[in-house]
């Protein structure tokens, strides 16, 4: 009987586990103007590539750039957003709301923010699929 009850509590358990529909790929610029996976995978995203970061400051605002790429011969819709990482450290993701984005097949396209509060000395940009 202790077994029975056992594993009908592992069953509910396992089923109430969350089933995340629409996981997001977050990348940060790396050194050599590419990116860095951080967290994610690209699966769901697979037809979107990132082939060039870049960072400058303007009026004293962080403006983020990155240059996006369609893989496919397919348009390809996606969403993307902006965090911005503080000066020390913390990471701010309020400041910025996800964006849907359209892209043709083999075109090259810029998305592009800009940290309104001031303060960030970089970023990292989330997509995932669009729903």
């Amino acid at each position: 009987m202790k077994n029975f009850l056992l594993i009908t509590l592992l069953f509910s358990l396992c089923s109430c586990a969350p089933y995340n529909k629409n996981p997001v790929t977050t990348l940060a610029p790396n050194e050599d103007g590419g990116v860095n996976v951080v967290s994610g995978n690209r699966s769901k995203v697979k037809n979107v590539n990132i082939t060039r970061s870049f960072k400058q400051e303007v009026n004293g605002k962080l403006l983020a750039k990155v240059e996006v790429e369609n893989t496919s011969s397919s348009p390809t819709v996606f969403m993307y957003k902006f965090d911005w990482i503080q000066e020390d450290g913390s990471i701010d993701s309020s400041s910025s709301t996800w964006q849907t984005a359209t892209i043709s097949g083999k075109e090259v396209k810029t998305l592009q923010d800009v940290n309104v509060r001031g303060g960030a000395t970089d970023f990292r940009i989330l997509l995932k699929k669009s729903k």
